[in-house]
């Protein structure tokens, strides 16, 4: 198989980046080779043309659009930020890069209202949710959608390993974004699950910090469901709109 390069090969907005086929997913890892990179590693996720995308090319031009806008944006709405960054086109439907988007949203709207962040500190929060695997929602059982809303509250708060009290925070609104994704079941939808996440960490830090995120963007419909083939339909909240998600009150004034 000729390996491909970034400025060439075809980016399909779902399934396999290469070709679009839809991804098989793999109880026992294999290796492959990236065809963009030529990086060699051990994979869950096999495409039936046989392309592999190592996630650090999966979701590099998007990590990219996640810097500048979380770094440069003075919106104090998370929802309208994450629907801004998920529109670009370099967002595709699923990807590792929601994982870095959750924290780098709640770090830069947190910034805006509050002015306790520093840009660097913003970014450190998109680098740790950079390195959260593709696949963790069902290999691991943790959406990396919800380990985002832990990385933004442990940036915020300057938490270590041996942190006491903000060591228990950073678990406790991993916690909650976990369980309201969990109530809401399968299969992933990574735009689903970065706005139930998000719901989370906005009232679990309202309740903590003492602040209001405002609330603008709660209202609307998912403009995604034709890009995601396993779309939940009407059994999705955000089928309808963004008010009513299960374990996140989204749309509380």
């Amino acid at each position: 198989m000729r390996q491909a390069t970034r400025s060439t090969a075809a980016r399909h907005e779902s399934g396999c980046l290469v070709c679009g086929r839809e991804l098989e997913y793999r109880q026992q890892p294999v290796q492959a080779t990236c065809v963009y990179c030529g990086a060699s590693a051990d994979t869950y996720v096999n495409c039936p043309e046989g392309h592999y995308v190592c996630d650090d090319c999966h979701r590099a031009d998007a990590l990219a659009l996640i810097r500048k806008i979380c770094t440069t944006s003075r919106e104090k709405d998370p929802l309208a930020l994450a629907n801004l960054i998920m529109q670009h086109p370099v967002v595709a439907m699923h990807g590792p890069e929601h994982h870095a988007l959750v924290p780098g949203v709640i770090a830069c709207t947190y910034r805006n209202i509050t002015g306790e962040l520093t840009l660097d500190e913003v970014e450190e929060a998109i680098n740790r949710g950079a390195t959260i695997p593709g696949g963790t929602c069902g290999h691991f059982g943790a959406c990396g959608a919800g380990l985002g809303t832990g990385a933004a509250m442990s940036v915020i708060e300057g938490t270590t390993p041996l942190s006491k009290e903000s060591w228990g925070r950073a678990n406790a609104i991993t916690a909650r974004a976990l369980q309201s994704i969990a109530a809401q079941g399968g299969p992933r939808c990574c735009k689903r699950c970065t706005w139930i996440a998000l719901g989370a960490a906005m009232d679990f830090i309202e309740e903590i910090k003492g602040i209001r995120f405002p609330r603008s963007s709660t209202q609307g419909r998912c403009e995604h469901s034709r890009r995601n083939r396993q779309c939940q339909g009407a059994a999705c909240p955000f089928n309808r709109n963004f008010i009513g998600a299960r374990g996140g009150s989204l749309g509380k004034s």
